[in-house]
């Protein structure tokens, strides 16, 4: 018999591995159809071959991989700033409810100002430097990490409470025993919804203001016509996006094992 501790085998087949794929391939099919040979459809909306060859060459002279590793940069640091601060802010509210409840307004107002409106003011207090990109992800990021971290501490079985109380552990214990430990799912999924998060801020602050970054390039490319690039660089964004979300779950398998045990 295998030992209770085995973690489900996610592993997926080849079949299901060319389901996954085929809808991209169909959709290639059909912009490749609808766009080669049309020299005014691929103006305002390129072509597979033409992304391609962009890819290429921006891969070989180093500009690609430049603006993409600054975009990472930005978007990963205010990532990891948010949602770590967001951690502890969140978790720290189950302390007092008092203060929960006053910091509750501050909160749902910082997390309903949309960023695009806060880029130029961050951007004056910041520069155009990396900082202000950075700043903008971790604004981006850090209320939702607040949110979800005191959800998960107000979501403790009351049983485990009552349990801590009757051993007669003190409130720092139970914060550090039963609290953090129950709320951890909770900070993961804010982790996951803080990906896209950051790089949309360190996008919109390249976007508006920036020498570097996939920003940059995409606004620039738009500026000339070169929708090839401009797909470039989106598909960048995305690949990213799912990158940096797949070592986010991986992350999840090492601290929640238990989620992934076999019923």
């Amino acid at each position: 018999m295998k030992s209770s501790t085995t973690i489900i085998n996610t592993r997926l087949k080849p079949a299901e591995i060319f389901l996954y794929f085929l809808p991209l391939l169909l959709f290639l099919l059909v912009w490749a159809w609808f766009a080669e040979g049309t020299p005014q459809v691929q103006f305002i909306f390129s072509s597979p071959s033409q992304v391609f060859n962009v890819f290429i060459k921006l891969v070989n002279n180093g500009e690609l991989i430049r603006n993409s590793g600054i975009t990472i940069f930005e978007a990963l640091s205010g990532f990891l700033m948010g949602t770590i601060c967001g951690a502890i802010i969140g978790l720290s509210l189950w302390y007092s409810q008092i203060i929960a409840k006053i910091a509750k307004p501050y909160i749902t107002a910082l997390a309903t100002i949309p960023i695009f409106a806060l880029a130029p003011i961050i951007i004056v207090w910041f520069g155009i430097g990396i900082w202000s990109k950075i700043m903008l992800a971790f604004i981006s990021t850090v209320s939702i990490a607040i949110v979800q971290s005191y959800q998960g501490a107000m979501s403790v079985e009351p049983k485990f409470l009552r349990l801590m109380q009757v051993v007669g552990a003190n409130r720092q214990q139970t914060f550090r025993l039963i609290v953090i430990p129950s709320s951890l799912i909770w900070v993961i999924n804010a982790a996951k919804l803080n990906i896209g998060l950051a790089l949309l801020g360190a996008f919109i602050g390249e976007f508006i203001s920036s020498e570097q970054g996939l920003g940059y390039m995409i606004v620039k490319a738009s500026g000339l016509y070169d929708m090839a690039t401009v797909i470039v660089g989106i598909i960048a964004l995305i690949i990213i996006a799912l990158v940096l979300t797949t070592i986010v779950e991986h992350i999840e398998k090492l601290i929640l094992k238990w989620k992934y045990l076999p019923s």
